[in-house]
């Protein structure tokens, strides 16, 4: 074989694997983001038990704006009552999520950005809440599990609108 026909052949190996990487990426993200999603239809169900497993069950909550940290499981604990309000209909809750980072591989994965959070309670009265946070994932079991929440600081619709 001639030179011109290996390198060819190198090219081509090159650009398939490129390809394949590209493909992995694109399927990492949509599997983060299904995971996004369901987190998000559990909030607005009020299905508590789908939104616990999508936490590992000894992830850990940060909460930069108490300055403390805890459990997964007491942080659940103080959640639950509003899951049932919702599901009950006594309230509506939304969550939705933007992005600032996000850092993966096909196993882990740290996310950075800003949720936004509102409960309209039986009044009619509406709570918006802004939070920038971190997020870090491991997926077990094909599934995507969440490690640690860290709700690092309040911010603002203003913020939120840049993201």
């Amino acid at each position: 074989m001639n030179l011109g026909v290996k390198m060819k052949q190198v090219y081509i190996l090159i650009v398939f694997l490129l390809i394949q990487l590209i493909h992995a990426e694109e399927a990492v993200i949509n599997e983060l983001n299904d995971a996004w999603d369901k987190l998000e239809q559990t909030v607005s169900n009020g299905d508590f038990r789908s939104f616990k497993s999508l936490y590992h069950r000894d992830a850990v909550l940060v909460n930069g704006i108490t300055k403390s940290s805890y459990s997964i499981k007491k942080a659940l604990e103080g959640w639950k009552q509003g899951f049932a309000d919702t599901k009950s209909g006594k309230s509506t809750a939304n969550l939705d999520v933007r992005f600032s980072e996000r850092l993966y591989d096909q196993f882990t994965a740290h996310e950075s950005g800003i949720f936004h959070y509102y409960i309209i309670n039986q009044n009619g009265d509406r709570n918006d809440t802004y939070i920038h946070f971190e997020s870090l994932w491991v997926k077990k079991n094909n599934k995507w599990i969440m490690m640690m929440e860290y709700q690092k600081s309040k911010t603002d619709e203003t913020e939120w609108n840049t993201l």
